[in-house]
């Protein structure tokens, strides 16, 4: 989207969403505990997937109505193997980073656990099964999810063109068949299935499109018995994983154990915890007051540039792991106390990348203008020349 027309409210979440899902994946940091997931039955990832349909309807559903179908399904495919091409560096380097991490250890873990004992057990099936996107490294699935949203994005949103009730018929009845087991996608060369059901997850995902193209056309509307409903299922939410706020111990494994909170396939409660988190945040109008904050900008920024900073910041999280790794076997520090310190520097890594890909851009279109300029040109033809 142009810059002018972009949704920096939808910005500085997305930025917020990468900033939790970096904390999360260096696992044993102090800094996890403060997450989200820890007072809620939902996660990042509810939120990554809206986000991500949101943004979609956002940016293709006003083409839809002008008859460039063709050019929103050729897109959404050139995306799609965009993803999978970044899919392949990001595995690739997080290997060679554990690889590093392993001979510098010797510990087991960091080539066995979370999926790269198929890499590092038999290469060439492990690798030639990343290829196929038959096998996932742990903390490295969510681009195949995502890359298999963009192939239903083109179907979502002509459904929802037609009326927004079939696409969520359609998007429901295949979410059933996924729960019930008969859509999935099985894994390669290991037995199971993908980490992410994306027959599941597109529910989500075409809820985020359906939302997009309604805000499109009015904002989200108000209903003050569903506002009260979905705070009452928050903050029921929040007593459940704080187990009382430490006074009920068994309310939290009542909560696990009884809720439908699977991620696999993406449990029911969980989405619709995620769901009435949205729309409070919505309705409140939160994301326009924090963006207004010290670091709310800084956020905007994340947001702005996701797909760079969800790299790099994927790579970093190996590389924390590694680090707290090596804290663990090679010194007396604690390995929570230097993951936090990693985390910490890691973000502020982060913001500082936004910030430098944000002046570049800038830069790159002043000498644009200055060219466009010195041809005698208008902005617009000197943007359609370069």
């Amino acid at each position: 989207m142009a810059a002018s027309k972009r949704n920096t409210t939808i910005d500085f979440w997305r930025g917020l969403v990468l900033v939790i899902i970096f904390v999360n994946h260096i696992p044993g940091n102090l800094i996890e505990h403060i997450t989200p997931r820890n007072f809620g039955l939902s996660d990042s990832t509810e939120a990554f997937i809206f986000i991500s349909g949101l943004s979609i309807a956002l940016v293709y559903g006003p083409r839809l109505p002008q008859g460039d179908l063709f050019g929103v399904v050729r897109q959404c495919l050139q995306r799609a193997f965009k993803l999978y091409r970044i899919h392949l560096l990001l595995t690739a380097g997080a290997i060679a980073v554990f690889s590093i991490g392993y001979e510098l250890s010797e510990e087991i873990g960091l080539i066995e656990e979370h999926g790269r004992n198929a890499v590092f057990g038999d290469t060439a099936k492990g690798i030639t099964g990343i290829i196929l996107l038959g096998h996932q490294l742990g903390y490295f699935n969510i681009l195949p999810l995502y890359i298999a949203l963009m192939f239903w994005a083109p179907v979502a949103l002509v459904l929802a063109r037609v009326h927004a009730g079939l696409a969520l018929l359609v998007s429901a009845a295949v979410y059933v068949l996924a729960r019930a087991g008969v859509l999935t996608i099985h894994s390669w060369p290991e037995p199971g299935t993908w980490f992410f059901n994306p027959f599941a997850w597109q529910f989500l995902f075409t809820l985020g499109i359906v939302t997009g193209l309604l805000m499109l056309e009015r904002p989200v509307p108000y209903r003050r018995a569903l506002a009260v409903g979905a705070l009452a299922f928050v903050i029921l939410s929040l007593v459940a994983m704080t187990a009382g706020f430490g006074l009920m111990p068994w309310l939290y494994e009542i909560a696990l154990t009884k809720l439908d909170l699977v991620k696999h396939d993406l449990g029911v409660v969980r989405m619709l915890h995620f769901l009435a988190l949205a729309y409070l945040v919505t309705q409140f109008r939160i994301g326009d007051a924090l963006k207004t904050t010290i670091v709310g900008p800084d956020l905007v920024r994340l947001g702005q540039n996701g797909l760079t900073i969800f790299a790099v910041g994927s790579l970093l999280s190996a590389l924390g792991q590694v680090i707290m790794t090596l804290a663990a076997v090679k010194s007396s520090a604690s390995p929570q106390i230097i993951g936090m310190v990693f985390t910490i520097l890691g973000i502020i890594g982060l913001l500082a990348l936004a910030r430098y890909l944000e002046w570049n851009r800038q830069n790159l279109t002043a000498r644009k203008q200055g060219q466009a300029k010195g041809l005698g040109l208008s902005p617009s033809q000197g943007r359609l020349s370069s």
